[in-house]
C-alpha cells in the first residue's frame, strides 16, 4: 500500500486516530453535539461502543460508532453524526426544473424512487452539482436525493427514497467517497441478497486474521452464537455479513461490511452486529422499536445452526484482487466496478466547506438499490 494509507486494525485511513480527534474535538460545538459517551460496559462483550448525542438534530438524535479501540470507536460515532449533520443542511440548488428538459446521464429510475412513472420526468424538481468520479464532469442530482431532515413542506411531491446509503465522512475527500462506495456496494449486494440464494456460510475456526480471530474468539468466551457469511456480487469485492446471539438478550443481531481487504469487510461485519445488539440494550436510538416483550416472554431455546455446508474462509477468499495504491488509486479503481456493474457512471456530492479538516460527502450510484427494510434476515 502506498504510504497514504494508515492500516490500523479494522480499517485504513489517511490519519492517525490522534491526530483525526484532535481536528475533530474543537468542531463538535459546530456540529451540534453535546455529549459522547462510552456505552461498552452496558454489556458484556467488551468491544467499544461509543455514541455522540446531537439534542437539535432533525434526523437522528443519537448515533452509534464501534472499533477495536476507544478512540477509533468514539471517532466512528461522531463521524456518523457529522455526517447526518450535514445531510439536514439546505442543499446549494443548482437548478429547479422538470427532468426532461435537463441532460442527465441516467434515466430517473436508475435513482431510488418511492414509484417509478413516466410522468416524473414532468415533475418540477430542485437539482443539486454533483461530479462524475470517472470523468470530473459536473452532472445534476436531485436535491430530494441528498436532504435528509423530519420537517417537510407539505406540498412538496415525495418522490425519493432518501437513505443514509452512500454518506460518508472521512480526513479526505477521497477516503470519504471510498467508504461510501464501499456502503453503495454493500447495500445493492445485501438487496440482491433479498431475491436470491447468494450466501456462503464460512466456518468460523477457519478465519486467520489476528483481529477478526480476536473478535471471533471473544464472542465465544462470552457465550454466543456466531454466524458468518460471504454474499456473491457482481462487484467481485467481499461482502460480509456476521449474526450474533446470546440466550441473555435473545436475538439474533446483523452485521454487514465491504471492503476491498477481505478481513476488514469481515471485521466490519462482526462489529456491527456487537454494535446492534449494544444500542438495543442502551435504547439510544430513536428509530429502533421497542424489543421489550422480549424480557416478558417465555425463556428462549437456543437456536440451531443454519443448514448448509461451512467454507473454509482463506478458499473463498483465495482469488479476490488485494487492496492496493493510494486513496485515490483504490477510488479509481472501485469507481470503474461500480460503472461496469450498473452501466452509470457514478457521482459524488461534496456537503462540506473545502476547508474544512473533515471531509462529508454524498455518494449516488444509479442503478444500485438499497434495502428498504431495516433487519437482514437469517
Amino acid at each position: 500500500m502506498n504510504a497514504s494509507v494508515l492500516r490500523l486494525e479494522g480499517t485504513v485511513r489517511s490519519r492517525g486516530p490522534q491526530d483525526t480527534w484532535n481536528a475533530l474535538k474543537p468542531l463538535l460545538a459546530d456540529f451540534g453535539i453535546t455529549r459522547v459517551a462510552r456505552l461498552t460496559g452496558l454489556d458484556c462483550l467488551g468491544w467499544p461502543v461509543w455514541t455522540a448525542i446531537r439534542p437539535d438534530a432533525q434526523t437522528l438524535t443519537a448515533t452509534q460508532g464501534k472499533g477495536a479501540t476507544d478512540l477509533l470507536a468514539k471517532i466512528s460515532a461522531v463521524m456518523e453524526s457529522i455526517e447526518l449533520w450535514h445531510a439536514e443542511q439546505p442543499p446549494r440548488i443548482a437548478a429547479k426544473a422538470p427532468a426532461a428538459h435537463l441532460d442527465l446521464p441516467y434515466p430517473l429510475g436508475a435513482l431510488p424512487l418511492h414509484h417509478d412513472h413516466p410522468d416524473l420526468v414532468t415533475v418540477e424538481t430542485d437539482w443539486v452539482t454533483a461530479t462524475g468520479l470517472l470523468t470530473s464532469q459536473a452532472h445534476l442530482l436531485p436535491a430530494g436525493l441528498i436532504h435528509r431532515s423530519a420537517a417537510r413542506r407539505r406540498w412538496e411531491p415525495d418522490l425519493w427514497h432518501t437513505t443514509s446509503t452512500g454518506l460518508a465522512c472521512g480526513n479526505s475527500r477521497d477516503e470519504a467517497v471510498l467508504h461510501a462506495l464501499f456502503e453503495v456496494i454493500e447495500r445493492d449486494v445485501l438487496a440482491a441478497d433479498s431475491h436470491t440464494a447468494s450466501r456462503q456460510l464460512i466456518h468460523p475456526g477457519t478465519v486467520d486474521d489476528h483481529y477478526c480471530r480476536r473478535l471471533l474468539d471473544s464472542l465465544y468466551q462470552a457465550g454466543m452464537e456466531v454466524e458468518i457469511s460471504t454474499i456473491g456480487g457482481a462487484y467481485g469485492l467481499p461482502v460480509c455479513l456476521a449474526y450474533v446471539w446470546g440466550e441473555d438478550f435473545p436475538l439474533w443481531f446483523a452485521g454487514s461490511g465491504c471492503h476491498s481487504t477481505a478481513p476488514i469487510a469481515l471485521s466490519r461485519a462482526l462489529t456491527e452486529a456487537m454494535q446492534s445488539r449494544l444500542t438495543c440494550i442502551a435504547g439510544t436510538r430513536d428509530d429502533l422499536p421497542s424489543q421489550e416483550e422480549v424480557f416478558t416472554a417465555a425463556p428462549q431455546p437456543r437456536p440451531a445452526p443454519a443448514p448448509g455446508t461451512r467454507s473454509e474462509w482463506g478458499t473463498v477468499m483465495r482469488d479476490l484482487p488485494p487492496s492496493e495504491g493510494c486513496f485515490a488509486e483504490q477510488l479509481a479503481a472501485v469507481a470503474q466496478r461500480v460503472e461496469k456493474v450498473t452501466g452509470y457512471e457514478p457521482l459524488v456530492v461534496d456537503l462540506s466547506e473545502p476547508a474544512s479538516p473533515i471531509a462529508a460527502v454524498k455518494a449516488v450510484c444509479p442503478g444500485t438499490r438499497s434495502r428498504i427494510t431495516r433487519a437482514v434476515p437469517r
